[in-house]
């Protein structure tokens, strides 16, 4: 059966609802849920009526990851020293991840284009080492150290998340079920530990904020390293 569409009850189309429409939908679905039609029927219109507003689905995604970039834009003023700035453009990274886990995944498996609030960010983050002795190279590749390490954190515990915290202690069960419980004693006692205490989140962002200042050690050691260099 055909759907009939009442324009009356249609909101007008703007490309901001339509990202901002495409965006639950990933939320609620995945990156793979989004699609022009799906999202046009999320507002009561064809997918031929959004290709008006953004040209394919590769675009539109672009615009979902920039406008989530923007919700989490790097805070203004920017925190003093370059440690501090580091980590806290590090922790709304964090934080974007676990709320919009799509975004990892979408980030991660292509280069979209750097929209607005990319750069944005980007420029605030290379700006976070004015004064210390490196070269744009060195900016580059300090930033990348921090970043990957974020995103690699999130990446290990963003399906166990989706999962709770019951739920992965249930996946570790399965597994000493049946390789054997007495083989692997250090497993089976931490499978206890994940059932046993609640504060789930607060545990992973612990394990986040402990690698976090691991990370900006070595950059520290690297950044004083260099600190009398010509």
């Amino acid at each position: 059966m055909t759907e009939v569409r009442d324009p009356a009850r249609r909101p007008p189309l703007t490309l901001s609802l339509i990202v901002s429409t495409a965006i639950g939908v990933a939320d609620e679905g995945g990156l793979d849920a989004v699609t022009m039609r799906r999202v046009g029927e999320r507002l009561n219109a064809s997918g031929m009526a959004l290709y008006r507003h953004v040209a394919n689905r590769d675009e539109l995604i672009a615009l979902m990851i920039d406008k989530v970039v923007g919700e989490y834009a790097y805070p203004v003023p920017r925190p003093e020293g370059w440690r501090a700035a580091l980590a806290a453009s590090a922790r709304q990274d964090w934080r974007s991840f676990f709320a919009h886990p799509w975004v990892l995944r979408a980030t991660a498996s292509t280069r979209p284009p750097m929209g607005p609030n990319m750069l944005a960010n980007m420029e605030w983050a290379l700006a976070v080492f004015d004064g210390l002795n490196v070269t744009g190279r060195e900016r580059l590749h300090l930033l990348s150290s921090v970043v990957s390490y974020v995103h690699g954190l999130a990446m290990t515990w963003l399906p166990a998340a989706s999962a709770g915290r019951e739920g992965t202690a249930r996946w570790w069960r399965d597994q000493l079920d049946s390789a054997g419980h007495d083989r692997y004693p250090r497993l089976a006692e931490l499978t206890t530990d994940l059932a046993g205490d609640p504060s789930w989140q607060e545990e992973v962002d612990e394990e986040f904020e402990f690698g976090l200042a691991r990370v900006l050690d070595g950059v520290e050691a690297y950044v004083s390293g260099r600190a009398d260099r010509p």
